[in-house]
């Protein structure tokens, strides 16, 4: 219909059958793209996909109001489409205007429900009580750096994390409470992939963690490359060649981020690429947590089973919704001479030292509602986001540069 009247169109067949790899570099050139918004459910699912799509920022909605379609516009009155149609594009709405609003509204109603929580002066801490009710001992200083990674997602770069020890220590239960924590949105979970599944994965990975279980899932070299590429560089761009009725042609498969990783192993050490990416977490590994976690297995055959759903009203779900539609810019004021404090004693401390300031900067975050604000409107660290990281990392960061240390 709208190629009837000379109009330049693009029709995807179904709502939910747009191809990202496919479809967004026909749409390259265009710096606005209109697209129709149908009244029913097709128009939610449409929504949902432009999200996860590099379009987004070009796309302006446009609604017909009763008319189904473009289709459904010209059979009412095809003598006055074009100027229907003209009228509609000018009433059209800028995707990330709408999106913007709602997130500002999904965030108001999740605010009210959680705003104990995001007032809280040490979040941290509320989240240590409820971890113990999901069943986790120990593991603690663990569980809270888990959780700042997590939050890290928003940034340009977030904290990726390699949770090491041995079989059956616990790495994966570690993993999966801190995870009841956050919504769905937040990660991805794998227990493995193919070689090639990185790149040809249609599961959007924008200010999102990927979760696998078991580093050995990803060893093959183009699965470290893709991994190392996607933190390091924050996106993929993988060319390909495939069949095509043409013969063999190229194609580039381009994935967003910026993402983070979260693996566990059992092996002391990674790919040596990888292994300078990541924060290294080694779980408790003695007879004293051992001991616990078994009293804790014969608490829950007497008490019965403890499910993450449980968690105090799903505040803390409420809370990551505030935090998404929040302020993501953090400043901290002392970086400058924290870092002249840091003894430059191996090359590794210089991708250390990045992890150090994005765990203060997500600790800040955390805790936007109790820290200041720049003119800019950007959230201000204090001295005990600092505190409460040197708690946790200073061990973690110090285990890190081992290699620096004589045999003796």
């Amino acid at each position: 219909t709208l190629w009837l009247h000379g109009i330049n169109a693009v029709g995807v067949p179904g709502a939910s059958s747009w191809r990202e790899d496919d479809d967004a570099p026909h749409l390259a050139d265009c710096e606005r793209i209109y697209v129709v918004i149908e009244p029913d459910r097709g128009g939610d699912a449409v929504l949902d996909w432009i999200e996860d799509s590099s379009i987004r920022d070009r796309v302006w909605l446009v609604s017909l109001g009763e008319y189904k379609d473009a289709s459904n516009l010209h059979v009412d009155d095809p003598d006055r489409f074009k100027e229907r149609w003209a009228e509609a594009l000018t009433k059209a709405e800028k995707w990330s205007d709408r999106q913007a609003a709602q997130r500002t509204l999904e965030a108001g109603e999740a605010f009210v429900r959680c705003a104990d929580l995001a007032k809280f002066p040490s979040i941290l801490d509320r989240f240590a009580v409820d971890l113990r009710s999901l069943g986790l001992i120990g593991e603690e200083s663990n569980a809270k750096l888990l959780f700042l990674a997590l939050v890290s997602r928003f940034f340009k770069n977030p904290i990726s994390v390699a949770v090491k020890g041995p079989s059956s220590g616990g790495k994966s239960f570690l993993v999966e409470t801190v995870l009841n924590f956050f919504p769905n949105s937040a990660f991805y979970a794998l227990t493995a992939m193919s070689e090639h599944a990185l790149a040809y994965s249609n599961e959007p990975l924008r200010h999102r963690f990927l979760i696998i279980y078991e580093a050995s899932g990803m060893e093959s070299d183009l699965q470290s490359y893709l991994i190392r590429t996607l933190l390091s560089e924050g996106h993929i761009r993988y060319e390909t060649v495939e069949k095509t009725a043409e013969g063999m042609q190229p194609k580039l498969i381009e994935r967003e981020g910026p993402t983070g990783l979260l693996v566990t192993t059992t092996a002391v050490r990674l790919h040596p690429e990888n292994e300078t990416r990541l924060l290294s977490l080694t779980v408790t590994d003695t007879t004293e947590q051992t001991q616990g976690i078994l009293r804790a297995i014969a608490d829950e055959a007497t008490n019965g089973d403890i499910d993450g759903d449980n968690l105090p009203e799903n505040k803390w779900h409420d809370l990551q919704t505030v935090l998404k539609a929040g302020e993501h810019r953090v400043v901290i004021p002392y970086a400058a001479q924290l870092i002249e404090l840091i003894p430059p004693v191996a090359v590794r401390l210089r991708r250390d030292g990045k992890q150090i300031i994005n765990l203060i900067r997500a600790h800040a975050l955390l805790h936007q509602y109790t820290r200041t604000r720049d003119e800019n409107g950007q959230i201000i660290a204090n001295i005990e986001d600092y505190r409460a990281i040197y708690g946790l990392a200073a061990s973690v960061i110090a285990d890190g540069v081992e290699q620096t240390v004589p045999d003796s």
